[in-house]
């Protein structure tokens, strides 16, 4: 299982990220925010989430491959950031 935290700032980085994730549509990735889980490579899931907090993003049957985790880091939450 791979599992961190993303940060989606605005509506434009939530396209880019689902574009992002179109080149893994084999790979079963969910983004948990409260108590919902969605498929991180719904556009429309992802929006019906509160993006205003950080998401919980899950690779639940595997770890990430490395092209994956390179390709997530500009999303990557970090705490030290000014998200309000």
């Amino acid at each position: 299982m791979y599992r961190t935290k993303i940060f989606l700032k605005d509506l434009t980085n939530v396209k880019q990220f689902v574009i992002m994730t179109a080149k893994y549509d084999t790979l079963k990735i969910n983004l948990i925010s409260d108590i919902y889980t969605i498929d991180a490579h719904s556009l429309i899931g992802i929006i019906s989430l509160d993006i205003t907090k950080p998401i919980t993003l899950e690779i639940p049957d595997e770890d990430a491959p490395e092209s994956f985790k390179n390709d997530i880091k500009p999303y990557l939450y970090d705490p030290k950031d000014n998200h309000d």
